[in-house]
């Protein structure tokens, strides 16, 4: 593995390998499993031109409990704000010779374009509306702890499919092990007709529907930053109908809900249903650490 750009790259035994990686940095009873040994000496640049919170730190934490260093590069405060482009950003931090460079973007197709310009390895930390291929990873390893394997699972996918690049990178990675998707959201938010992969998924109604066929529940919050029109539900009427609330959770103990954060308390979910034992959005956080752990290692191992 040279590069992790998307999920569609990965083949299934490089996956399960991964899996089996973080679940053994996965700390159990407060325990931290940190492995300064792997990955001392080594250097990650973590090139964020979106905002972040959890993939960055995570990717940050992930970084020190090998032993590597991670020094963060953010667009606020840079040479981007000066008009400084893309390749000669990615040009200046290549010449200070990191180990590996974690790389968060807001258009789709620059992963594959950077490629050819490096020589380090490269991790997407997101693209665009397409791939965030850490983030299926970590609910895949979330998953497997819970369920002890993907194959089998009903997930639906609940919120704003279309401008998501956690739905994609989810459907590709988690079908590849067995899981059945189905999506469940407004007219305005469903996959464009134009994205094959994500057009021939099963279609639900609402929440409720989705709900009552699915193991998995997928929340997404609505994505305002990526929407270029005002072509948006009215918030009482999404809650209505795609929100998991305190009511629709007091009825579904059964159903275990994942969500990639941020969290939209109010809109897609409740905050008084986030401490329920089948709502996984913390654990999410622990695996997403162990997760970038593991693929950090396999890259820079080699």
């Amino acid at each position: 593995m040279r590069h992790l750009l998307t999920t569609a790259d990965l083949p299934r035994e490089i996956v399960q390998r991964i899996l089996k990686d973080a679940l053994s940095y996965v700390p159990t009873l407060g325990l931290r499993r940190d492995r300064r040994e792997l990955l001392s000496g080594r250097n990650v640049a973590l090139v964020f031109f979106e905002p972040s919170t959890r993939t960055r730190l995570s990717f940050e934490t992930a970084a020190h409990r090998l032993g590597a260093s991670a020094v963060v590069f953010q667009t606020q405060g840079s040479s981007v704000e000066k008009g400084e482009s893309l390749q000669e950003t990615i040009a200046t931090i290549e010449a200070m010779r990191f180990d590996a460079l974690v790389i968060r973007h807001g258009r789709d197709g620059v992963m594959n374009e950077l490629r050819s310009m490096v020589s380090a390895p490269i991790v997407s930390a997101g693209e665009g509306t397409t791939s965030h291929p850490t983030q299926a990873l970590l609910d895949a390893s979330t998953l497997t702890e819970k369920f002890g394997t993907v194959e089998g699972l009903r997930i639906a996918i609940v919120g704003d499919v279309r401008h998501s690049r956690v739905a994609r990178s989810q459907v590709e990675l988690l079908t590849s092990l067995g899981a059945e998707f189905a999506v469940c959201a407004p007219a305005e938010f469903m996959p464009s007709e134009a994205d094959p992969l994500m057009n021939s998924l099963k279609k639900l109604e609402d929440i409720d529907e989705a709900l009552a066929w699915c193991s998995v529940l997928s929340l997404l919050r609505i994505q305002h930053e990526r929407i270029e029109t005002n072509n948006k539900p009215m918030i009482e009427d999404y809650r209505r109908q795609f929100a998991f609330t305190s009511e629709r959770a007091s009825q579904h103990d059964d159903v275990v809900v994942i969500h990639p954060g941020p969290v939209n308390l109010g809109v897609e979910i409740d905050a008084v249903v986030l401490d329920r034992p089948n709502v996984l959005i913390h654990r999410q956080v622990t695996h997403g650490v162990a997760v970038r752990m593991a693929v950090l290692h396999r890259l820079l191992s080699a």
